[in-house]
């Protein structure tokens, strides 16, 4: 490599012959121009649209001539040109672009064996952290450490410390947190503490909802049973006995039963009882 030197001889290409053309545009440049204006000039009505129709017929057809002269002095000056260039191709760019493609291999493929014990060494630094401070559940990719050939071994290591320091950070609020056991399952699913605090703070709300609204339902079936039992021995104690009996004295009865709720709900029941003079112990 140290006795390699690149020869370029800038007199290796050399044109031995162009077409020769003759051309006369600015004398029929002139001509046209003249035609143009005088039909640009020419006022276009009922009587004269006819004429003017065979001025622009006769234009274009002038035109499509030179045209079709342009085109053929291109092909002239391109044929040559197109049987250079295959040559160049062959002999010159076909050579330089397979040695390019090969080096670039190579290249390549060093590069990415260098790039992989980068990562591996990476990869080794973040296990070792992730044993030493007791994280079990986070794995390397999820850290996204971007591993390039220009990125320092320190640069990327630091982006290791960053990631799991966030997540002992992440873990140390979890820790102050209520229910911190769901907050954390719900944490291991993304890494993200808001949304897993967020997510398990709604859903106790919603549980208490739900557990207040079926102590609610039990109370009132609670409270409808005791009347309908009332009613039910006020009704056959009516039936017993004769309407003077009724208003001289009353048979009292007794029942036992169970209440369950909360001591809200228990002090609302108990107040009903008083109002509407049940004697209970």
């Amino acid at each position: 490599m140290g006795g390699y030197r690149l020869m370029v001889n800038q007199e290796l290409i050399v044109i031995k012959q162009l077409p020769v053309i003759e051309e006369k545009l600015k004398q029929l440049s002139e001509d046209i121009s003249e035609k143009v204006e005088s039909a640009k000039a020419l006022v276009c009505t009922e009587e004269n649209v006819k004429t003017i129709k065979q001025v622009r017929a006769n234009l274009n057809k002038e035109f499509i001539q030179v045209e079709n002269q342009r085109k053929a002095v291109k092909e002239q000056i391109l044929e040559p040109y197109m049987k250079f260039e295959k040559i160049y191709k062959e002999y010159i760019s076909d050579k330089y672009k397979s040695a390019d493609e090969d080096l670039k291999t190579k290249i390549n493929t060093v590069e990415n064996e260098l790039k992989v014990q980068k990562e591996q060494e990476i990869k080794n630094y973040f296990e070792e952290l992730k044993t030493a401070n007791n994280i079990d559940f986070v794995t390397y990719e999820q850290a996204k450490i971007n591993v390039t050939l220009t990125a320092s071994k320190k640069s990327l290591k630091e982006q290791v410390d960053s990631f799991i320091n966030k997540i002992l950070d992440d873990l140390k609020l979890i820790e102050t947190q209520d229910n911190k056991a769901e907050i954390l399952v719900e944490y291991k699913k993304d890494l993200n503490v808001s949304r897993a605090i967020t997510e398990v703070v709604n859903r106790k709300e919603e549980l208490l909802k739900i557990q207040q609204q079926q102590i609610d339902r039990n109370l009132q079936e609670e409270k409808n049973r005791i009347q309908e039992n009332l009613h039910n021995l006020a009704s056959a104690n009516t039936g017993n006995q004769t309407q003077q009996e009724v208003q001289t004295q009353e048979k009292i009865y007794k029942i036992t039963f169970t209440v369950t709720g909360t001591a809200v709900r228990l002090k609302q029941l108990k107040d009903y009882m008083l109002r509407e003079g049940y004697q209970y112990e």
